[in-house]
């Protein structure tokens, strides 16, 4: 199966500094692929340089066979490129249902937009259930289900998440990581950037280890959550599987 996304040789960063010094990596359709790394490692970068918020210097940025390294953030985003930002994205003051609404401002036709959010509400049922409540109530869990609900008004076939769980308790986090399964269910391919790397990995089928802006390894999720080195490095200290993950903190800009 070809690949959906693939980055060759992609360098870029900020100023005068870059940050990615020569990414490939491919991502397979259908999958939730986590990019795991010490920070500074060039993980948001990526997602950056995908979406259009930032343009390499050298290298290609594919997707779906075309290179989009010239096109802009609107463009990717009506191909099918949805990159829901590490800070939260809804409108505190409008309500559940307004905010689901306003992820199909660029859509002109009102039937696809009902169609697209009867969809939506049937993947997060919260989005009915607290339809009249203002986004800016819900718990930090709840925010997120309605922001990667939104995602699906856009009829999406490549979300890029940047830190979903940051900053959530451990109980809104597993509701996060259940919600990007429900996105994934929905034939929607994943490329996931996640400061606790063991959460990330356990919710993803592929895992990439990005180190010092080049990726230094890809495999099975559930290898790399069972390779001692990586644990070690990555996962927190000893590495097994019941072992509490030491959060991977990671900034918006690396």
């Amino acid at each position: 199966m070809a690949a959906i996304l693939r980055l060759h040789g992609v360098v870029a960063g900020y100023g005068a500094g870059d940050i990615l010094k020569g990414v490939d990596l491919s991502v397979e359709p259908g999958t939730v692929t986590c990019l795991i790394g010490p920070n500074g490692a060039g993980k948001s970068t990526v997602l950056k340089t995908v979406s259009g918020l930032l343009r390499p210097g050298r290298g290609r940025v594919v997707y779906r066979d075309q290179e989009i390294n010239q096109l802009r953030p609107k463009a990717r985003l009506l191909l099918g490129i949805v990159h829901v930002p590490q800070e939260r994205s809804l409108f505190p003051a409008m309500t559940v249902w307004d905010n689901l609404l306003m992820g199909g401002y660029v859509i002109k036709d009102a039937k696809v937009v009902k169609a697209r959010l009867e969809q939506a509400v049937a993947a997060f049922p919260i989005c009915a259930n607290r339809a009249s409540t203002h986004a800016g109530s819900l718990s930090g869990g709840e925010q997120k289900q309605v922001e990667l609900a939104r995602t699906l008004i856009l009829d999406p076939t490549l979300v890029l998440l940047d830190e979903p769980s940051i900053g959530l308790d451990p109980k809104s986090r597993r509701v996060v990581f259940d919600s990007i399964r429900t996105l994934s269910a929905t034939g929607v391919t994943i490329l996931l950037v996640e400061q606790n790397a063991r959460s990330g990995l356990a919710a993803s089928d592929v895992g990439a280890v990005l180190e010092t802006g080049l990726v230094r390894l890809v495999a099975s999720a559930a290898s790399l959550l069972d390779d001692p080195q990586v644990a070690r490095l990555y996962l927190g200290a000893g590495g097994g599987a019941g072992t509490r993950p030491t959060p991977d903190k990671e900034t918006a800009d690396e």
